[in-house]
């Protein structure tokens, strides 16, 4: 009797995570799980860092860098690599997967002298493409969750070795990930695993077992440093199976240099099945997970699984509107980087910049926060305008408009692209701004996101949070988890029916106040998802796009016409406004501005009247009159004045979003909501708002 067991780990931290989540995981998992796996030259592994954590590992601890490449040199590690900055290959340029593939290569060879043969496929998403995609670096294979093959036909007796598959005539060799090991370990005793292998090896002869998965399992995940490191699992289920001699260690291309493959297969796009779940709109979601439940509980889920599949990584994109916004700028970047360099411009710290956007982590959200992390969205459009500001020189002084469906959502967005800032105007979604981004201090004060119903919402409605044992206690497995981190969280679970984007219009029958707003207890006429027309020739009256549209609520027709004048000379944008119609009415203009911090000293309001104590930004208020206030940022250094005539009301409340996240569920601060209300009393009400970053 003999088995392979194909050890890979995928070490992992996003573009712009915080510097004390990378010394913790660096403390508690990376190096503590190396200095153990040192201490056993017979433990051979291979093993994959992201560029964002190899980066900060060798500017931090150098000395992880040389451990690592001492056991490269001595036959222990293999090293796998992948995109540097580990973006979604599918949603990407072609030439932005090559110049990322040929950084991890590079980087690598000068690291630890070795040019992988293996890449990790971040979140194993699979795209049919990938063989060409990659082919010309050297790399001979990749690792992905077994479900894939099994969706392909593949028996359960047959997925212990690697498949060839194919796309024009570039082929690659593909293992597949045991999905018991990827659930049992390190949640299950030692010899349990070890019991798995001798069962499967002593009915199906030889095998190869591959475990892939996350290295933050090793203890950053909830209980596990202590399970791992405390309770010595780790050294337990080392010596556990280096005991076993009929069990050899074997790294991923040996094992292709000394075996065959299994066959030939070809697999459709796709990830692991928690991902597939994810990936659906949020009410199919619900509906998939009490589907796989009821097969689960009648005991045929083996029978089942083959044919029980959800959606593909892009349907985020769908979900996600302000990913899908984020990914089609970087397109549009990677596009104007690639003619510059075509009519030969070096612009290689632009790209850099680029790649660094493509950073998958905030494109979409599953088991972590992901998207409704702002500290990961502010990062991408950190680097997204901090490339935009490099490629500034080359487009010439002024304002530049570029008009084109980026969204691909079947009516064009419009860009304007000052010399300190760029800006986004959509009439097909309420003539509304959805980026306002500022160069200098590479900050877009717009990124925002909606309330959005998630299928886990169900899992909060029905925990009794003070019930013992559900909440706080700590589990082995994550995947189960149902705990809340504060109580209370059911009163945000709320949901918005526009997006989160600024200059929207809102109609209503009084003057409603903030905490309604918050809780969607107004009776409102949202134009967020109107179309607005044009209204007159751009550049008419020195407006760079005018627009109208005719609202139909509370027994009225009022129209609505609103010009946006972008200053040439900084970051500043005015909005006039005409209202016909409204007589009696209440006009509201929604701005959502997101400075990171919503109870935070460094970040507040300056309101007239407002005390100190009452002006953090996840505050709720509401002012009578409101010509001009601030809001300041100490941090970013970077302050926003909001100017209006017409002595509107202000009601200001913040958006908190509710996601389940590896600790549990949470509510995020994704920024605050400031509804300028001006009461309607003549045939045509006017009036202007103005928004300033300093």
């Amino acid at each position: 009797m003999k088995c392979h067991f194909i050890f890979c780990l995928h070490d992992h931290q996003p573009v712009g995570n915080f510097d004390h989540v990378l010394e913790w995981g660096y403390k508690d998992c990376y190096h503590k799980t190396l200095q153990v796996l040192e201490k056993y030259p017979g433990f051979r592994f291979a093993v994959h860092h992201s560029g964002p954590l190899l980066e900060w590992i060798e500017s931090h601890n150098p000395d992880y860098i040389e451990t690592l490449k001492r056991m490269v040199a001595r036959g222990q590690v293999e090293i796998i690599g992948g995109g540097f900055y580990e973006p979604i290959f599918s949603i990407i340029s072609e030439r932005d997967i090559r110049g990322q593939i040929g950084l991890m290569q590079e980087y690598c060879a000068s690291r630890f002298n070795v040019r992988p043969k293996g890449f990790w496929t971040a979140e194993r998403v699979w795209d049919p493409e990938i063989p060409r995609l990659v082919s010309g670096f050297g790399l001979d294979y990749t690792i992905l969750d077994d479900n894939h093959f099994r969706y392909a036909g593949i028996e359960e007796e047959d997925l212990y070795g690697y498949f060839l598959t194919e796309r024009l005539d570039h082929s690659l060799r593909v293992f597949p990930i045991d999905k018991y090991l990827r659930y049992s370990i390190p949640f299950h005793m030692p010899h349990e695993t070890i019991a798995y292998f001798r069962e499967k090896t002593e009915r199906l002869g030889e095998c190869a077992f591959v475990y892939g998965d996350d290295g933050e399992k090793f203890g950053m995940w909830p209980g596990t440093f202590d399970w791992v490191f405390g309770q010595n699992w780790l050294v337990n289920f080392i010596e556990a199976v280096l005991k076993e001699d009929w069990i050899t260690m074997t790294l991923p291309s040996e094992y292709i240099a000394a075996r065959p493959p299994r066959g030939r297969v070809y697999l459709t796009q796709g990830s692991y099945f928690e991902l597939s779940e994810w990936a659906l709109p949020s009410r199919v979601a619900a509906k998939m997970v009490r589907i796989h439940k009821e097969i689960k509980d009648s005991g045929r889920e083996p029978d089942f699984y083959p044919f029980l599949k959800g959606g593909i990584w892009n349907n985020f994109l769908i979900k996600y509107p302000e990913s899908n916004a984020l990914n089609k700028r970087t397109l549009l970047l990677s596009q104007e980087i690639a003619d510059l360099e075509k009519d030969g411009n070096t612009v290689d710290e632009a790209k850099r910049e680029l790649y660094m956007s493509e950073c998958n982590c905030a494109y979409w959200h599953g088991l972590f926060g992901g998207i409704y992390l702002t500290n990961l969205r502010h990062a991408l459009y950190v680097h997204l305008l901090g490339a935009e500001a490099l490629l500034a020189r080359y487009r010439g002084p002024g304002k530049s408009l570029i008009e084109k469906d980026f969204w691909n959502e079947g009516d064009a967005q419009l860009l304007f692209r000052m010399p300190d800032f760029s800006a986004i105007v959509v009439p097909r979604r309420g003539g509304c701004m959805s980026e306002f981004g500022v160069y200098g201090e590479k900050f877009n004060i717009f990124d925002t996101i909606p309330r959005r119903y998630e299928a886990y919402h169900e899992d909060l409605k029905n925990l009794n949070e003070d019930e013992p044992g559900k909440n706080g206690e700590a589990v082995k497995s994550i995947h189960d988890t149902v705990t809340v981190k504060e109580k209370g969280l059911k009163r945000y679970l709320v949901y918005d029916n526009s997006r989160r984007y600024s200059f929207k219009d809102l109609l209503f029958g009084s003057m409603p106040d903030a905490e309604n707003l918050m809780l969607r207890q107004s009776p409102v006429h949202d134009m967020g998802n109107e179309r607005y027309e044009e209204d007159r020739p751009r550049g008419e009256a020195g407006a760079d796009i005018s627009l109208r549209a005719r609202a139909h609520c509370f027994s009225k027709s009022p129209e609505i016409r609103k010009s946006y004048f972008f200053n040439d000379h900084e970051p500043e944008v005015r909005v006039r406004y005409a209202i016909t119609g409204g007589e009696g009415l209440v006009f509201g203009v929604e701005l959502n501005i997101n400075l990171l911090g919503g109870h935070d000293e460094d970040r507040y309001y300056e309101l007239p009247g407002v005390p100190r104590e009452d002006s953090y930004l996840d505050a709720i208020g509401f002012n009578d009159a409101c010509r001009e206030f601030r809001m300041v940022d100490r941090y970013s250094k970077l302050v926003v004045t909001l100017t209006s005539t017409g002595d509107p009301a202000l009601a200001r409340y913040p958006i908190f979003t509710v996601s389940q996240s590896d600790r549990g569920f949470e509510k995020n601060y994704q920024g605050s909501s400031l509804v300028f209300l001006h009461a309607l009393r003549g045939q045509t009400d006017t009036f202007e708002l103005k928004v300033r970053i300093e």
